[in-house]
């Protein structure tokens, strides 16, 4: 028998025993299958164009083409494979995807069957797909959850506990500066001021904590949903492939990808903040010479001790630490490099003295220090005038002239001075004192020098070196140095944004 009457002379497609049986027209003799019966509402012969009745009843089953479509398909299905695995209209391989109705077909399902002009895909494409979007969710689960570690509440908290320790620290330095130069009946005055500032630490520090920590687990809270979600959908996918059946939720990247990736960046963006703005706690505290010297210039302070308390304490219910505060750690000799200098008046320990300046010392930094009165209250001893170490000597003596490198070297403000001295008149273009403890005393000091850059990144040196720079330039000193990297200082690159910019209109480029 020929291969033509083995299919349906409309729809094209072999018969079969299932759906697709031949039928024999009562008019002509000639066979379609049920499928074109039941979806034509005109029944016509496609061979010689007889009008058939629409009666189905009428339409008996071609014995004998259904006998050999029964024979042959029970010929050509191997047994050693999964039926599920053919199609069961054209016995053909399920090899392709509908993504329209998102079952399996053949190629002749794709090409003359019901899925014609459906959009259809590889399966094994598919799968590759699902695999891939599979891959990318357990990734950023890992990440997410590699991240989560740095999000530790007892860790930031106890981050935050020690910035607090050490504002703790350099306020109860300054106080006891301050106190040092009082007699001894102040002294139960200044323990008391030293529990004052603890408190309104501890305080701050409460405070600081319960925001950070509402925060935190809002992300966490994101992040353990999200994940629950994805782990979710995981379990889905390998329970729908032990099945047999197509995890099609798995085929297209959903708006879950795109959550997972902003769980990522918020914390991101939280940890750059908190490496960024944690020395804002520090830039809130006063240093000694913020206290207002109307509170000493008595020459009996002890006549209203509770004027201690307004001066010394007011500056932390005024100023506040900026919310985002969070970062590393500052280091312990900062408080150690600070200018023990502060606000006390001369004239409220001694008689009118003059307070002496060299001629050379162009920038008037602070206000007189309390060793000036001890000296006035004593006799003078001599002073051996200090030098700087074998190691700093040697490297100026091979100085080139035009590179100079004493990064590291635990100089300090007062060697700083004393470098200044020796190299005031050389013309050193490039200068780097990285990581000297230098302050803002001995950094304002440097601006005398003859060079064009200087280097004074990890230092000690807040934003009102900037405005010490400006006040110079004001008063029309002249400063030669053009570009000043200032990186890993207690500076805020925010605050100083506008400062930034006018020192550059006036020529003197500040890089942070």
């Amino acid at each position: 028998m020929s291969q033509e009457l083995l299919h349906c002379p409309k729809c094209q497609i072999n018969f079969d025993r299932y759906n697709r049986t031949p039928q024999m027209l009562p008019k002509c003799g000639h066979s379609m299958c049920m499928q074109c019966l039941k979806e034509s509402s005109k029944i016509i012969c496609p061979e010689d164009g007889l009008l058939q009745p629409s009666d189905l009843t009428l339409y008996p089953i071609n014995q004998a083409v259904f006998k050999i479509i029964c024979k042959t398909q029970d010929i050509d299905l191997p047994s050693n494979q999964d039926k599920l695995q053919y199609c069961p209209q054209h016995q053909k391989l399920l090899e392709l995807i509908c993504v329209d109705d998102k079952c399996k077909i053949c190629s002749n399902c794709a090409l003359f069957g019901i899925h014609k002009q459906h959009n259809f895909l590889n399966a094994e494409s598919v799968n590759k797909s699902i695999q891939d979007n599979l891959i990318q969710t357990e990734n950023i689960i890992l990440t997410i959850q590699d991240k989560i570690k740095k999000l530790k509440l007892p860790l930031i908290n106890q981050k935050i506990h020690d910035q607090i320790r050490l504002c703790i620290k350099q306020q109860q330095t300054l106080a006891e500066e301050q106190f040092k130069e009082i007699i001894n009946q102040i002294l139960l005055k200044q323990q008391k001021v030293l529990e004052e500032i603890e408190l309104k630490y501890k305080l701050l520090e409460d405070q600081f904590i319960k925001k950070e920590t509402i925060i935190i687990t809002s992300i966490l809270d994101k992040a353990d949903i999200w994940i629950l979600g994805s782990n979710q959908k995981i379990q889905e996918y390998y329970s729908i492939k032990e099945k047999g059946e197509i995890p099609f939720a798995f085929l297209l990247q959903d708006s879950s990808t795109q959550q997972g990736m902003q769980i990522i960046e918020d914390i991101d963006d939280y940890l750059l903040k908190f490496q960024n703005n944690l020395l804002d706690i520090i830039s809130a505290i006063p240093t000694i010479n913020q206290y207002e010297q109307s509170y000493f210039d008595e020459p009996n302070i002890l006549k209203d001790l509770s004027i201690i308390d307004q001066s010394f304490l007011k500056e932390i219910d005024e100023l506040p630490p900026h919310n985002e505060f969070l970062g590393s750690s500052l280091p312990e000799s900062t408080c150690q490099s600070q200018p023990s200098s502060n606000n006390i008046s001369q004239n409220a320990i001694s008689p009118q003295q003059p307070h002496q300046k060299r001629a050379s010392q162009q920038f008037a930094l602070v206000s007189p220090k309390i060793s000036t009165r001890q000296q006035s209250a004593s006799p003078k001893k001599p002073v051996h005038k200090k030098k700087l170490n074998t190691k700093v000597e040697s490297i100026l003596l091979n100085c080139n002239g035009d590179y100079l490198d004493l990064s590291q070297q635990e100089l300090g403000d007062d060697e700083i001075i004393i470098l200044e001295e020796q190299i005031r008149n050389k013309k050193i273009k490039f200068i780097k004192l990285m990581k000297n403890r230098i302050s803002d005393v001995g950094a304002i000091k440097l601006m005398e020098l003859h060079s064009q850059v200087l280097h004074l990144q990890s230092n000690v040196i807040t934003e009102k070196f900037l405005d010490m720079i400006m006040n110079a330039i004001q008063k029309q000193i002249q400063i030669h140095i053009k570009t000043i990297y200032l990186g890993q200082n207690l500076i805020n690159q925010f605050r100083v944004k506008k400062k930034i910019e006018d020192l550059k209109k006036l020529g003197i480029s500040i890089q942070l």
